[in-house]
């Protein structure tokens, strides 16, 4: 993947879910900082090289975009070296009218006439039907409002679907992957997009940090052993496969972690236990690939993974 420009893409992007708070429009916002600091954090991260990431006008009630677009600005980042993701969550767009507000929004805000990527869900694509998505989507694409299409939380059908419809201008999927939580690996739909040349981008790969709080003693061997951060290792590792973990942090010391995750490199046989690890005691529900609401969804996975844990004692873990 590569910007207007010509730059590849960092190998860590940035998490812009938080920015501006927590939430969508159906939520109340939580955990809000001041806008000056989600600037300044975002000022040093694009400075440092970081250069893509993925937005909504959702996010933070508008406040995300709004504020990405203040510190792009106040960088002095030239537009054109950054790819940009503008999201589409069904959460969010309650009609088709909303959605062309969101997207002639998205324009007017960034002050651009183009974004790198359009992002829909399965679960758009469902609510709104797949003759309009596609419309929609190849819409932008001929009239050049966009150079890529991306896809999120999807299942193996619907990749292949965009596969055979827009060919290489389906560029990425949006999924999750974590430490603990493997069901996109287990299911083949990281494989499936590494064997269509559809790059794998993971949000919330530290799980906010929730992680960090089971202290699983593979990653603090390793982390003792290459005397870096838990955080690192699991970055570290998911570069490793070729993926690209999107993280959010406003503060410069874990950004520079952040970006100093990928300035090392493991032993095979320590990648592997990393591959090879699984959680004991862990009973997560299925996963509702096709989006009909009849099991969880892999947003459920990755933010109940306590509550699908049966036992925690002494934190457990299988090699």
């Amino acid at each position: 993947m590569q910007t207007l420009s010509g730059k590849e893409i960092s190998k860590i992007g940035i998490g812009s879910y938080g920015i501006g708070g927590r939430g969508h429009r159906d939520m109340l916002i939580t955990e809000k900082d001041s806008d000056e600091k989600y600037i300044d954090a975002l000022i040093y991260t694009l400075q440092k090289g970081i250069n893509f990431t993925e937005i909504s006008l959702g996010y933070g009630h508008g406040q995300a975009l709004e504020l990405f677009k203040r510190a792009l600005d106040k960088s002095n980042i030239d537009r054109r070296d950054l790819f940009l993701t503008h999201s589409l969550y069904p959460r969010d767009l309650a009609t088709t009218d909303i959605i062309d507000k969101d997207v002639s929004s998205f324009y007017k805000i960034m002050d651009t006439d183009y974004t790198d990527s359009v992002l829909v869900t399965q679960s758009l694509i469902l609510k709104f039907g797949e003759n309009y998505i596609y419309s929609l989507l190849n819409k932008l694409l001929q009239t050049k409002k966009t150079r890529f299409i991306s896809l999120s939380n999807a299942g193996i059908e619907t990749i292949n679907n965009f596969k055979k419809e827009f060919g290489d201008k389906f560029i990425a999927h949006e999924g999750h992957l974590s430490f603990e939580v493997r069901a996109l690996q287990e299911k083949g739909i990281l494989g499936i997009c590494d064997n269509l040349s559809v790059k794998n981008i993971i949000w919330r790969p530290l799980r906010r940090g929730k992680t960090l709080d089971h202290n699983w003693p593979l990653l603090i061997e390793l982390a003792n052993k290459y005397n870096k951060t838990q955080s690192q290792i699991i970055l570290n590792w998911m570069c490793k496969l070729g993926y690209y973990p999107m993280v959010l942090s406003i503060d410069k010391e874990h950004i520079d972690d952040n970006i100093k995750s990928t300035d090392f490199v493991m032993s095979d046989s320590d990648y592997q236990q990393i591959s090879d690890f699984r959680p004991a005691n862990y009973n997560p529900p299925e996963v509702d690939w096709d989006g009909l609401g009849i099991d969880a969804s892999i947003v459920e996975l990755a933010n109940n993974f306590e509550e699908h844990l049966n036992h925690r004692e002494g934190n457990k873990d299988i090699r």
